[in-house]
């Protein structure tokens, strides 16, 4: 779409607009999806964050505990310990539901274990359309049961214990979050969702004017919704734990913060899961970044990404009581 066409790209902020020209807006399919597997895999370097940082790297393979398939999970570790018990700060990735992995969360993972103390575990949950919900929720709970489960093992404290995601992986980590709050095997501490994918109604409800034009837009995220759901976004009686927005409340769940851009496809759910988050007594912690699209955090030193870095890093030590 060129310049003169475009509806939204005058609103984007000067720092971040070279992504939209150098990574095309392209509605992903199923013919499309391998391709783009591939080239997402390519552009995600396979970092080794050992010779970046003081930490440890390794990949285990737990058990699900709903008699699926093993699950993988990775582990980093700082090598000189900060805390006798370490606060866990469990990641989920992002990818629409249909793509990504853990490497792309490597790096920030590495550096808040080694400047923080944390145990940060990242799980390779199950993408779709070859596996619909609810095998992403599965995945995630059984990786971070078993956390909890060998927390001796680990060196964790499970009364500090956050859980992450952006994209499609805040999505998860919201529903994930309603999931634990209504099993009460165990608790978390701390929610974070980054431009956190929430709500299969904005696939089909009316387009946005200015939002969800570049990086992931609206075809892309019917297609992930479909894929994840395994039928048409929008029915009725969908859980809530596979689309948080549908909750019909939010009471009981941790301090959580969120952030996403003015552009990006998802700043209304967003913006009505954090309403609802207040109504229902949680507190929470709201940034919107004027201009600021769904790839953003490509550019780590553009100023509202600091911005967010940091501030999601108080409120995640914040919750955690380890101000």
């Amino acid at each position: 779409m060129s310049e003169q066409t475009s509806r939204s790209r005058h609103l984007i902020d000067r720092e971040i607009l070279s992504v939209v020209d150098l990574i095309p807006t392209t509605d992903l399919t199923l013919p499309t999806l391998i391709e783009s597997r591939k080239k997402q895999s390519q552009m995600l370097p396979q970092t080794d964050v050992t010779q970046m940082f003081p930490v440890t790297c390794e990949e285990k393979v737990v058990p699900s505990y709903f008699d699926g398939p093993d699950i993988r999970i990775e582990i980093i570790k700082p090598i000189q310990p900060k805390h006798e018990k370490m606060p866990l700060y469990y990641s989920i990735h992002g990818g629409g539901m249909v793509m990504g992995s853990p490497v792309v969360d490597r790096p920030g993972n590495a550096s808040l274990a080694a400047q923080h103390g944390f145990c940060c575990v990242s799980v390779y949950y199950r993408l779709a359309p070859e596996h619909v919900q609810p095998s992403q929720l599965q995945d995630c709970y059984s990786g971070l049961y078993w956390c909890i489960e060998h927390a001796e093992e680990l060196g964790i404290d499970t009364g500090k214990v956050a859980v992450g995601g952006s994209s499609a992986g805040g999505g998860l980590a919201a529903g994930l979050a309603l999931y634990i709050r209504d099993r009460q095997e165990f608790e978390i501490h701390h929610l974070r969702l980054l431009r956190p994918m929430l709500d299969d109604r904005t696939a089909v409800a009316p387009d946005h004017p200015y939002a969800g034009e570049f990086i992931w837009n609206k075809p892309s995220n019917h297609f992930g919704w479909t894929s994840v759901l395994g039928h048409e976004p929008g029915q009725e009686a969908v859980s809530e734990y596979y689309v948080p927005a549908r909750a019909q409340s939010l009471a009981g769940l941790p301090p959580t913060y969120i952030n996403v851009g003015t552009i990006d496809l998802f700043v209304d759910e967003a913006l009505l899961f954090a309403k609802q988050l207040v109504f229902d007594g949680v507190l929470v912690e709201l940034h919107v970044y004027p201009g600021y699209h769904h790839l953003s955090p490509m550019f780590p030193d553009a100023h509202y990404s600091r911005e967010g870095a940091k501030s999601s890093e108080h409120a995640l030590l914040k919750a955690l009581e380890l101000l």
